[in-house]
């Protein structure tokens, strides 16, 4: 990569490491890691983008003057609200209604639980709300559902609610009112009071963040988005002065959790939570397309979490009342759903069982696990793995990381083996099977949920850890077919390096079908033209903005809606028509043939849209001649590994992945050792190396 090119950087910060990786217009991928810094994020950054830039034969300074985009997704606020680490928060909203974040809903006691967290009834509770009672504070006012201010906003309470919020040491203020998302006059009355007083105040309101129905979830994405809003500030302010004091010519955009970047000006924070494993999807959009793959299951194994999504005709889907950290919310969040099985899953005993548990606590990146020698005492599945023989102690990071081995033996036996009355091996083994058991259940509950079979699928496996375990889920599974990628240990780096300017707008307007088409075109253009002014402040003219209009409708008194995409420009009669059957095409096939029933009355009750301009995307070069199906020449050594299949250790192949060709076949057992994760072959099991030197799991 010699020379003056121009490069896309996508950063990804996760819960073990931070991945980077550097694209060139021609398609290289340079990677980097670097173990993730909590106590400052930014540390983190620079350190896995400076062990990228030096596989490059330029500067850090001469990359960044280069480089054209520098997208970033970031945990800060995921982990600041898990942590409860930020400042004092107030919230003024309509008075009669303080306590709206604290009752919750119905189901309060057990969203965002596990399985197994649920069970223990007697000990579950709802979690504690983010702002406390005294810093909530009631304003009189009150617009119905007409848009009509029948109360009109009483400005002295409203002054005096604020300075009590100020003298009380907050630092951000979320507002949200009764109705605001039909007239948001009196939140915006609010919000000048609040800047005129003080200024430096973050303030979050509520028809700006989520200008939709349904009181908790808006007060509850607008009070996270107060929550996180001046760390998110500090943070993105500090980096960008770091990076482009380094050279640096524009602004980093900042990954959100629906599936774009916007600019680091106009990101809004609560929408950056659990927008990580949203890059790895679009990372896996960009394969499906490069390979011709309609249906894929997307499968992330970092330090912390086991990510699981689909694509279907190569397009994501959106969750219905998305959960955030326990916390129903408002916003648009890419359909992933997770479980803490992971490279940094702590194994333990239970104490009232006396059975083997995995999960879902992580040992994290500090003190990370045992191997890692940097003062972990819980054994985890890394651990596991390096007992086994499949992790190489002196080869994990590109050999810039020593593994402990004998600490993790010692740790094992002290900690699992000896109480359960088993061999070290046979520990690590159970645990390995265990946490592959957690994977393939999580990704049988993302995939049959949405009625689909796990078989007419194929797996895409990335994350640091995914490649050292996807043999074994997918062979529980029944799947045929998977792949791993060359860039597979930074996959969701690599997608935010790619993904596109997105921003996504949705609405409360209710409509009985069918709708006066006037009036539904009216709605969409006026969102349309914000749309467009929002792209333009990004930079791009209006002929670049694309638009994909879609409606969520449902039947008469259901609560729950259904999304059908809606064609763009000037509406008909024949096409409000056309939209209802293909709406009730789509509910059918969600919930079964014959669960249409048109007389019941259907009813739009958001307008969503998505505005996107499209970034440059380089497309990767397939490898030219002729395959070659010998792997030899890649062929590094041997060493025993153990395969719970085979019950023994086995004197096991060990390939260099980056010595392997276009046609290359492997059979099991084996182990490939990549920079940056490996790839466990297990017996009876065989690979291929595709033109794009992607491995592949298939049956031949």
């Amino acid at each position: 990569m010699a020379g003056k090119r121009q490069f896309l950087i996508g950063i990804d910060t996760g819960g073990t490491f931070t991945d980077s990786i550097i694209i060139d217009q021609e398609g290289n991928m340079i990677q980097g890691k670097a173990l993730t810094n909590y106590q400052d994020f930014k540390q983190g950054v620079m350190a896995s983008l400076e062990n990228a830039v030096a596989k490059v034969a330029l500067s850090t300074e001469e990359v960044l003057r280069d480089t054209v985009f520098f997208g970033h997704g970031t945990t800060l606020g995921t982990n600041a609200v898990i942590n409860r680490k930020f400042g004092k928060v107030g919230l003024l909203t309509t008075k009669g209604h303080e306590d709206t974040t604290i009752i919750m809903r119905g189901g309060a006691r057990t969203d965002g639980l596990s399985e197994e967290e649920i069970r223990h009834q007697v000990v579950c509770r709802k979690p504690a709300p983010l702002i406390p009672k005294d810093l909530i504070k009631g304003i009189a006012e009150r617009v119905d559902c007409f848009g009509e201010a029948i109360i009109p906003l009483d400005k002295k309470q409203a002054r005096q609610a604020i300075d009590e919020l100020a003298a009380e040491g907050v630092e951000a203020i979320a507002i949200c009112l009764f109705w605001s998302f039909v007239n948001p006059q009196h939140e915006q009355e609010l919000k000048q009071m609040i800047e005129e007083a003080y200024p430096d105040l973050y303030i979050s309101v509520s028809h700006e963040v989520a200008p939709q129905i349904r009181e908790y979830a808006r007060s509850m994405t607008v009070v996270i988005d107060a929550c996180i809003g001046k760390l998110m500030k500090d943070y993105i302010n500090s980096l960008n002065k770091e990076l482009m004091g380094k050279g640096l010519s524009r602004p980093i955009s900042i990954m959100h959790a629906y599936g774009g970047v916007t600019s680091s000006a106009t990101a809004r924070p609560v929408s950056t939570i659990e927008s990580g494993p949203v890059g790895g999807v679009i990372g896996c959009k960009y394969f499906a397309d490069l390979l011709g793959i309609n249906n894929v299951i997307t499968t992330d194994v970092g330090g912390t979490s086991f990510d699981v999504s689909t694509l279907y005709n190569k397009e994501w889907s959106f969750r219905k009342e998305p959960i955030m950290m326990r916390f129903r919310v408002a916003i648009p969040i890419i359909n992933i759903t997770c479980v803490g099985a992971a490279g940094g899953s702590i194994a333990r005993i239970d104490p009232i069982t006396g059975e083997l548990k995995v999960g879902p606590d992580s040992a994290g990146s500090h003190p990370g696990p045992v191997c890692y020698d940097l003062g972990g005492e819980e054994p985890t599945v890394t651990d596991a793995d390096l007992i086994l023989g499949y992790l190489n102690p002196d080869y994990f990071l590109e050999g810039t990381m020593q593994l402990n081995r004998d600490r993790a033996l010692k740790v094992m036996e002290e900690k699992i083996a000896k109480p359960l009355g088993m061999d070290v091996v046979e520990a690590a083994a159970g645990i390995y099977s265990i946490v592959n058991s957690y994977m393939a259940d999580n990704i049988r509950l993302a995939v049959i949920e949405k009625g689909y079979d796990p078989r007419d699928f194929s797996i895409f496996s990335y994350g640091g850890n995914g490649p050292m375990h996807v043999g074994s889920y997918i062979s529980d599974l029944g799947i045929d077919k998977a792949y791993v990628f060359p860039q597979s240990a930074v996959f969701s780096a690599m997608g935010i390096a790619l993904a596109d300017v997105c921003h996504v707008y949705k609405k409360t307007e209710f409509h009985d079908m069918p709708a006066d088409p006037a009036k539904v075109t009216a709605t969409f253009q006026a969102m349309e033209e914000k749309a467009t002014e929002d792209m333009e402040k990004e930079g791009f003219k209006r002929e670049e903005v694309l638009f994909r209009r879609e409606l969520d409708m449902k039947y008469g008194r259901q609560v729950h809606e259904v999304s059908v995409p809606v064609k763009g420009g000037v509406l008909s009669p024949a096409d409000i028509q056309q939209i209802c059957d293909e709406w009730e095409k789509i509910y059918e096939d969600i919930y079964g043939k014959g669960s249409a029933y048109r007389e019941a009355g259907i009813q739009i009750a958001f307008f969503k849209l998505t505005s996107v301009c499209k970034t440059f995307k380089p497309r990767i070069r397939a490898e030219a001649g002729s395959p070659r199906q010998d792997a030899a020449p890649a062929l590094k050594g041997e060493r025993k590994a153990f395969f719970g299949r085979l019950g023994k250790h086995v004197l096991t192949p060990i390939y260099d992945y980056n010595k392997l060709l276009h046609g290359n076949v492997i059979k099991g057992p084996a182990i490939i050792e990549a920079p940056t994760t490996t790839i466990v072959i297990l017996p009876e099991q065989e690979i291929k190396v595709d033109q794009y030197r992607n491995v592949v799991f298939e049956k031949f």
